[in-house]
């Protein structure tokens, strides 16, 4: 919050939220970047599909598909092993299956249970040391991709909402006996007046967060309502400074 303009018959203050923007900005760009990978670049089903034309012989082709329609196809001649790579992280861990192959290996989709995973490594080793002719393996996470993605959509949402903030713009006009609070964003606008012989005082609140404690101004009516000057709480000095230059101004102090 600072003070834009101060005279004898007029005082004018600006609280820009920064710190709310700079938050909400970082967490829509974060979510929409995840939004675009978990749409278009994970793989939400598998198919896995072997014939063997000879008992020596497998042909193999693995398709790939996302939510949008990316596909990916795969062939594969030489499959040699499947199993389940299990990966470990400090809050989770999560498994796949790999097939493994002279060339590399191939993995079906991510996000499976590990039963599930053991499943179908279990089946495309049947297949691979047996004489069975065909073989069709399907996987499937479309539904925990839609979940996932709603979930992004909301918090993508509250990004933009914050990065949003209105604007504040409070001037006190005792030429006119009154005090304007406008705010102002790209989707709305709202103005605020009162009578300045309404104002009981200008006060200040705080509210504790997770690592430090933050403060706002509010106005009080003689109704004993309160009228936040900056909505979003912003740092100490800045809304001491404001206060005591409208209390000043006002004649309270």
């Amino acid at each position: 919050m600072e003070i834009i303009e101060e005279t004898r018959t007029r005082l004018r203050l600006k609280h820009r939220p920064i710190r709310v923007w700079l938050f909400g900005g970082s967490f829509f760009i974060g979510c929409l970047v995840f939004l675009i990978y978990f749409l278009w670049f994970e793989f939400a089903a598998a198919t896995l599909t072997c014939q063997r034309p000879l008992p020596n012989e497998i042909n193999c082709e693995l398709r790939r598909s996302s939510l949008l329609g990316r596909k990916e196809r795969l062939r594969i001649f030489d499959i040699q092993d499947a199993y389940v790579k299990t990966t470990k992280s400090s809050k989770s861990t999560s498994y796949r299956v790999m097939i493994v192959t002279s060339l590399g290996e191939r993995e079906m989709i991510s996000n499976q249970s590990y039963r599930e995973n053991q499943r179908v490594s279990q089946e495309i080793n049947n297949f691979l040391y047996s004489g069975q002719k065909y073989l069709l393996v399907k996987q499937n996470q479309r539904n925990f991709l839609f979940f996932l993605n709603l979930v992004l959509l909301i918090i993508t949402a509250d990004g933009i909402f914050l990065a949003t903030k209105p604007v504040t713009n409070c001037t006190f006009y005792k030429s006119l006996n009154q005090v304007f609070i406008e705010r102002k964003s790209l989707m709305r606008q709202q103005v605020i007046e009162e009578p300045l012989e309404n104002i009981l005082r200008v006060d200040i609140r705080d509210k504790q967060f997770k690592y430090n404690k933050l403060y706002r101004a509010v106005i009080v009516l003689k109704s004993f309502d309160e009228i936040p000057i900056n909505p979003e709480y912003t740092d100490e000095k800045s809304v001491r400074y404001a206060v005591a230059r409208i209390n000043s101004f006002l004649d309270y102090m």
